[in-house]
């Protein structure tokens, strides 16, 4: 089965990485690129957390990304979340 990926404008901020070193943000792109590669070839690997939503955590970054997939088989990124971050109250 073909998916297709579509990311939310909320989705991705990675200015974050540049500010810290060269080229540390270009890694993290690679790595979500790498990542929602494989996100496509087999959506249903990763778990249901809640309400639909599934999540791939990022090995190399402190990161997971949620998804959802929709019934034209669109993959959704609703949000890549920093596991490191306090969450907002």
């Amino acid at each position: 089965m073909l998916y297709s990926l579509v990311l939310s404008p909320d989705a991705i901020a990675v200015e974050y990485y540049n500010s810290i070193s060269d080229g540390l943000g270009f890694e993290f792109t690679d790595t979500l690129d790498f990542y929602f590669k494989r996100i496509l070839q087999l959506p249903t690997a990763s778990s249901i957390r809640y309400n639909n939503v599934r999540v791939k955590p990022i090995n190399t970054f402190p990161y997971t990304i949620h998804f959802v997939i929709s019934d034209d088989n669109t993959v959704i990124v609703l949000r890549i979340i920093n596991t490191h971050q306090k969450p907002i109250d």
